[in-house]
């Protein structure tokens, strides 16, 4: 008997103690950070676009002291809309409750303009034909529709700015002035007043920021 009061008391307190497990770990799991990867994503492009803002500047300096005046004026646009993507991230970021943190950037390494073209259309090459899809592709699989039409944005941005890139490297120290404009929603360069609306972000004319 005493036998059998102990088993019933264990089963009672099994049975008390089970809900409270189920529910602790139904719990833990509503917890669990949503979208984390995509969130690690925005980190990282974050990160970039904050350096490459600043490499281009110095790239725009080095061209300056080339007398190459044109090369110069297209690297301080590439770092216009490198910067709306950087302000792009830190707000999709701040939302999701994650405060950005700007990352420690080195000086670019000392060359000339030619060099530092090359450098720069390698960076967009890179962001253009696997970070950008892949975050696009993580997004989307996390449903994260916000963060995924920002990096497709952000992709097609940085597609322009390798075929400036390719341009200026093309025409070499004859290269020709283009009336660079800029869609402030996203980054998109603009290289003819033609263009009523963004080809991107569909922005119209009149918002277009002139470079």
């Amino acid at each position: 008997m005493k036998g059998l009061l102990i088993v019933i008391r264990f089963s009672l307190a099994v049975a008390l103690i089970v809900p409270l497990l189920v529910s602790f770990d139904g719990c833990s799991k509503k917890e669990e950070p949503k979208q984390q990867a995509t969130i690690e994503n925005l980190k990282l492009g974050y990160s970039s676009e904050v350096k490459r803002a600043l490499w281009y500047e110095a790239f725009a300096k080095q061209a300056q002291k080339e007398n190459l005046g044109e090369v110069a004026v297209m690297f301080r646009a590439l770092a216009q809309s490198e910067r709306v993507h950087t302000d792009n991230m830190a707000t999709l970021l701040k939302a999701k409750g994650v405060e950005p943190v700007a990352p420690a950037v080195e000086a670019p390494p000392a060359g000339k303009t030619a060099q530092y073209l090359k450098l720069a259309l390698s960076s967009e090459s890179v962001e253009t034909e696997s970070m950008y899809p892949a975050f696009v592709q993580k997004a989307e699989l996390e449903q994260d529709s916000v963060a995924a039409q920002m990096f497709k944005q952000t992709l097609e941005a940085d597609a322009r700015h390798g075929r400036l890139l390719k341009r200026a490297m093309e025409q070499e120290t004859n290269i020709s002035k283009l009336p660079y404009m800029m869609c402030p929603k996203c980054g998109y360069i603009i290289g003819s007043d033609k263009d009523e609306e963004c080809r991107v972000c569909k922005a119209k004319k009149e918002t277009f920021k002139k470079l």
